[in-house]
């Protein structure tokens, strides 16, 4: 009887002193792991930002063949979540904020308890792309710093587990980038430049954002030598610059409307069929692409829209519009260059 006494004598010592010990312990944690991926920002970003493709490299499956997950109708984005049942309980994740190819917050709950912040920050190197994960919480509560602590802490058992996620995930969207072709078109710099007021004529495009490169090819072989040919019976070679104005690109809609046609340096009446746009003097920002037409467009709209967010400048107007500087018969594929403008206030 008396070593039973001692036994729990000792039993509720022990209890004392783990309660002190998850009492005194931080009641915040800001647990991160940073990885180098040898690929472009956009391919780290949508491996992640789709749920779907968390099973694919996530850790926890792994840990817990148990695990039955259940995906709603929206998985990526904002508003995408996901939830699952396993050993330790329920769960439930769900994305709050995208800034696409820099930056994913999410909050997730573990067993109905307040939800803890998980961020993701996409940094673009030489090497490839720097990708941080991390998670956070400021006010953690009794019980979850108990099971914090029955795992090891925050730092030790995040952290594992960031770093088998983050290793898989190098490895799935290293092996995607390198089955991709190889790239055949360069950037240039992302510069602002001064322009006069300019005249645009074109004829009129509504297509689908979606479109097949080998269809919006065959529009492109039916207006330009069209525009050129009306313009060269009027202009000298000099006097015109073949191009594309776009006046509308949603895709959330997947409505496209744009003009085919020429900026003029000297004026001369739309042809018929033709739509004829005064281009104001003002500022813009431009890049310059190299390589065939329809490789690295979307690369380089990326490159002027992480531009004028980082100097915070905003469009004026929504219409943008490209010049194809050169002719593409007279030198080689990887000289052919696009000149890309968005007009700014």
């Amino acid at each position: 009887m008396k070593a039973f006494k001692y036994i729990l004598f000792v039993l509720l010592i022990l209890i004392i002193g783990f309660s002190i010990y998850i009492a005194v312990q931080p009641n915040s944690y800001d647990v991160k792991r940073t990885k180098l991926i040898k690929a472009p920002a956009s391919m780290v970003f949508n491996q992640i930002n789709d749920f779907k493709n968390w099973e694919n490299w996530g850790p926890w499956k792994e840990e817990d063949p148990t695990m039955t997950i259940t995906y709603p109708e929206k998985t990526s984005g904002i508003g995408g979540n996901y939830s699952w049942e396993g050993a330790e309980g329920p769960g439930y994740m769900e994305t709050i904020a995208v800034t696409p190819n820099q930056s994913i917050d999410q909050e997730i709950s573990f067993g109905g308890m307040e939800p803890n912040d998980v961020y993701w920050k996409f940094k673009e190197v030489e090497e490839g792309t720097e990708v941080t994960w991390g998670m956070k919480h400021d006010k953690m509560n009794f019980l979850f710093k108990a099971f914090a602590a029955a795992q090891g802490g925050m730092e030790k058992n995040l952290g594992i587990m960031f770093d088998k996620g983050l290793n898989k995930l190098d490895r799935i969207v290293t092996e995607a980038y390198e089955k991709l072709p190889k790239v055949d078109f360069k950037l240039g710099d992302v510069v602002e430049v001064e322009l006069p007021a300019q005249k645009f004529i074109g004829y009129k495009q509504n297509t689908s954002t979606d479109m097949p490169q080998e269809e919006m090819t065959k529009l492109f072989m039916e207006f330009m030598p069209k525009a050129g040919l009306y313009a060269a019976n009027k202009l000298t070679h000099n006097d015109y610059v073949p191009g594309t104005y776009y006046t509308k690109w949603d895709e959330t809609t997947k409505e496209a409307e744009f003009y085919i046609g020429l900026l003029l340096k000297k004026e001369i009446p739309p042809a018929q069929g033709m739509t004829a746009f005064n281009i104001p003097e003002g500022n813009a920002v431009k890049i310059a692409k190299y390589g065939n037409y329809g490789s690295g467009d979307y690369e380089a709209h990326m490159a002027i829209g992480k531009y004028m967010q980082d100097k915070k400048l905003e469009m004026n107007g929504e219409s943008v519009w490209e010049l194809y500087v050169n002719d593409p018969t007279t030198v080689k594929p990887e000289e052919i260059e696009t000149d890309i403008y968005y007009p700014i206030k």
